[in-house]
């Protein structure tokens, strides 16, 4: 339950705040819910993944991104519980609707005391086994009805850092699944800062090894710095700071198998529409890193590198989140066939 724990404490703080007024674009926002089997624990039966999907008010596109979020985030990462922080109310308010999820392990996919729901041994989920995961949820999604929305017959992916790794895999071991790819604060070559790697990314794999899960970045002060690149003129403190409290706590056999980012043997195989949005200022994927990454991507002619300026790697937290919001929905804009709007 620790995971689920912390993300609790961290909402009966911020309620008030979550009564933010609506957007100009009226949007409908509704619980979700996927089953999924962990192919990391075969034996123990299936999984609740919950999340939210948000759309415009009268939409009738039948397209639909699926986001994953990164390290120690969860769905709330996508739409978070301040006015101007939400890239999922940004994209519905442009005509695109969203799902975003919290992995299993995370969050209110956790475990559950309501339905039961034993919190998954963390060495059990490696990025391969949220690849395969993913897949069960996008197949769900394409087929309607039993997870709490309606049939999307076109679904893109985007992640962010971790998330991306997974929404990679995902695109190269089920490319029937996914019309588009949207990579953001991600990059395998030359794979992150090793000053980050050398200081953070070595005691991460300690922890991990010590427990099933663990908190991601040391410590509060730590994890502001990195994510934000400790420069306050470009984040909102109350931003910052609440962040942290709804942070939740790593498995730690993600930690583990991200660390060879598998993804990077297979980037090649990828056919569809990549979009590349990194943080010009993030601490652990730089934006300087974005044209050699964009040389993974050669089997698609359709690759397009983004950079948020002004930003670090938790990019839709910073002020200027609406710039980066809109990379994303003009990149949208530009692909009708791959992503439709409304």
């Amino acid at each position: 339950m620790r995971a689920r724990a912390i993300l609790a404490a961290g909402l009966l703080f911020v309620m008030p705040l979550a009564l933010r007024p609506s957007p100009a674009a009226a949007v409908t926002k509704v619980p979700v819910s996927f089953t999924v089997t962990n192919p990391g624990d075969p034996g123990n039966g299936s999984y609740t993944v919950k999340g939210f999907l948000m759309r415009p008010d009268g939409c009738t596109a039948s397209s639909v991104l699926l986001a994953l979020h990164g390290l120690s985030y969860g769905q709330w990462a996508w739409d978070f519980p301040v006015d101007g922080y939400s890239v999922a109310q940004a994209l519905a308010a442009r005509g695109y609707s969203m799902i975003a999820i919290d992995e299993l392990g995370y969050g209110t996919s956790a475990g559950d005391e309501d339905t039961a729901q034993t919190q998954p041994n963390g060495y059990t989920l490696s990025v391969e086994a949220y690849a395969d995961m993913t897949a069960q949820i996008i197949s769900q999604i394409r087929g309607g009805g039993s997870y709490g929305g309606p049939a999307f017959t076109r679904v893109g992916v985007i992640g962010h850092s971790a998330g991306s790794e997974i929404a990679e895999l995902t695109t190269e071991l089920y490319p029937d699944l996914v019309d588009a790819l949207i990579a953001t604060a991600y990059t395998h070559e030359p794979f992150v800062n090793n000053d980050w790697l050398q200081r953070e990314w070595f005691q991460d794999n300690i922890r991990a090894a010590q427990d099933d899960y663990e908190y991601f970045e040391t410590s509060e002060q730590i994890r502001a710095d990195d994510m934000y690149n400790n420069v306050p003129a470009f984040a909102d403190k109350a931003v910052v700071d609440l962040d942290n409290r709804m942070a939740n706590l790593t498995p730690s056999g993600e930690v583990f198998s991200i660390g060879s980012q598998p993804s990077r043997f297979a980037l090649a195989t990828i056919k569809k529409p990549v979009l590349l949005l990194l943080a010009e200022r993030d601490t652990l994927f730089p934006g300087s890193f974005g044209e050699s990454e964009l040389q993974y991507f050669s089997g698609t002619p359709d690759t397009t590198l983004k950079i948020l300026p002004d930003a670090g790697h938790v990019f839709m937290l910073h002020k200027n989140a609406a710039v980066g919001n809109d990379m994303i929905a003009d990149w949208l804009d530009a692909r009708p066939a791959a992503v439709p709007s409304c």
